[in-house]
């Protein structure tokens, strides 16, 4: 891979023998060495989120002089290039169901050219073919592996924590798309998630509510206020977090919900990233 080289850190790409896509892996490791197993984190949309998590994660270790427990992190992107490409792709891995987008959504079916609910290949990928591989190279804390995803893939990390707790013990959706297939995510009550199983759920207050106050403006439907003020309505990113929110913490785990005041969809993942690490290591 070109560009900025991480310290401490292993890239591979990973081809899978459940769908046959090939997958960039980025693992990094703590900048201070430990002895004994470290807590994993399992980045989704890798790419565009692995360099903010472990510069946030080292910076505050540092600066704390250690107040922040270690850990290791694992960012997993489709190897795809970035553009309508890859947000096809999304559609394909991140949903755990198949369905067409409705109404306020139908135009956007023609992005999803790969078709949608395979989220279980995905899944299987990562804990059959990519976590072996992180094992051998750093001694993996098997009660303290969390999953990470923003969007869609905070959809898959939902998915993933809530059907294979016997891996996921933390879990970690910035702006989960749990709209998806009209929630049915949400339709029945979790599993027992005891402690210490830990969950970090977080929206952005203009994410609902006033129109006006959506960044950048259009970016659900260019032009049409309408269809954005119905697309809202429908994904209902701030009441669904705080659904899955509740729904967590009634089913055991350590559960911190946020709604972040003046963030958008698309600005939350700095924010919600420093308070997970904090929440999941502090």
């Amino acid at each position: 891979m070109d560009g900025i080289t991480i310290p401490n850190s292993h890239h591979w790409v990973h081809r899978s023998a459940t769908n046959g896509a090939s997958y960039r892996v980025m693992l990094t490791l703590p900048l201070i060495p430990v002895d004994g197993p470290v807590p994993l984190l399992v980045i989704l949309d890798g790419d565009t989120m692995i360099h903010t998590a472990t510069e946030t994660a080292r910076t505050i270790t540092v600066s704390t002089m250690g107040a922040l427990g270690q850990a290791a992190f694992v960012g997993i992107m489709r190897d795809v290039p970035l553009g309508l490409e890859y947000m096809s792709t999304r559609f394909e891995d991140f949903t755990p169901t198949e369905w067409t987008l409705p109404g306020p959504f139908v135009a956007d079916n023609a992005t999803v050219q790969h078709g949608t609910g395979r989220a279980g290949a995905l899944l299987d990928t990562i804990i059959d073919g990519i976590l072996p591989q992180v094992s051998r190279i750093v001694q993996v804390d098997e009660n303290r592996t969390g999953v990470c995803g923003w969007s869609l893939s905070g959809l898959f990390a939902a998915h993933a924590w809530m059907t294979r707790p016997d891996v996921f013990s933390d879990l970690v959706a910035i702006s989960p798309s749990l709209w998806w297939d009209d929630a049915s995510i949400l339709a029945s009550p979790f599993s027992p998630r005891p402690r210490p199983a830990k969950v970090l759920v977080t929206a952005g207050q203009h994410e609902e509510g006033d129109i006006s106050r959506v960044w950048p403006q259009g970016y659900f439907n260019v032009g049409n206020r309408d269809t954005i003020a119905q697309q809202r309505e429908l994904a209902a990113m701030v009441r669904n977090a705080r659904t899955f929110g509740a729904m967590a913490s009634a089913a055991g785990a350590d559960t911190r919900t946020v709604v972040f005041d003046d963030e958008h969809h698309v600005t939350l993942v700095p924010a919600s990233i420093s308070r997970a690490l904090i929440h999941l290591y502090g």
